[in-house]
């Protein structure tokens, strides 16, 4: 075809979008959802992260919070990078490890927003998964570097793809300065993979993950 490659698109199937763990997320993330909206206070006091929260010696709030969303927006916004992009990093790496980068960019970045709104003197609490969606997408552009995905009408490669995502994101929240904090997650992320593969002495191969197909340059997750 004169030197054309032709392309399929194909919506990845929903064994490969629900991974046990991105399962697991989004099912507590709905429950969280449910909570706030039928106990604001508890969740507010209790589950979101404060300052006044962690000083306080509630610690576990630097978990529980990417688990709550105050809106049904915020829910299905981030539970569609979370089933997107998650699912992809999943069956990349399998769940254990998975589940560690959820932890890890929840800990780090809630204790950011305790730090942040202390020294501001703000009592606002954090809520939902979206320090998280940030680095899910940092570690999508690492894992799949030189690897181009469709978007909107052409391609871009992962690494790319990521930081114009965050890029528009940083405009997008520009306004609201205190939300910036969330985006903390995509460099978090990236320092905690560099880190791995430091430790490991080298960059691992990447393997494919079962049942991904590759058709020249492009990824196909179904």
């Amino acid at each position: 075809m004169n030197g054309m490659q032709q392309m399929q698109v194909a919506l990845p199937s929903p064994r490969k979008l629900f991974t046990p763990g991105v399962t697991g997320i989004l099912i507590a993330s709905v429950v969280g959802l449910l909570v706030h909206a039928f106990a604001p206070g508890f969740a507010t006091d209790i589950l979101g992260v404060s300052a006044d929260g962690v000083v306080g010696g509630r610690l576990w709030q630097v978990v529980t919070y990417a688990f709550v969303h105050d809106s049904a927006m915020m829910l299905v916004f981030n539970g569609m990078m979370i089933l997107f992009i998650g699912s992809i990093i999943e069956r990349e790496w399998r769940t254990a490890s998975f589940l560690t980068l959820w932890f890890v960019v929840s800990v780090v970045c809630g204790f950011l927003w305790a730090g942040v709104t202390l020294v501001a003197g703000s009592d606002a609490v954090g809520f939902g998964a979206t320090a998280c969606c940030y680095g899910f997408i940092s570690t999508l552009g690492l894992l799949y570097r030189g690897t181009r995905f469709f978007m909107f009408f052409g391609t871009v490669e992962a690494q790319h793809l990521a930081l114009i995502l965050i890029a528009i994101s940083i405009i997008m929240n520009i306004m609201a300065p205190l939300t910036l904090v969330w985006i903390a997650g995509a460099p978090v992320a990236y320092l905690y993979v560099k880190a791995i593969w430091s430790r490991a002495g080298k960059r691992p191969a990447r393997t494919k993950p079962r049942g991904t197909r590759s058709r020249g340059d492009f990824v196909d997750i179904d």
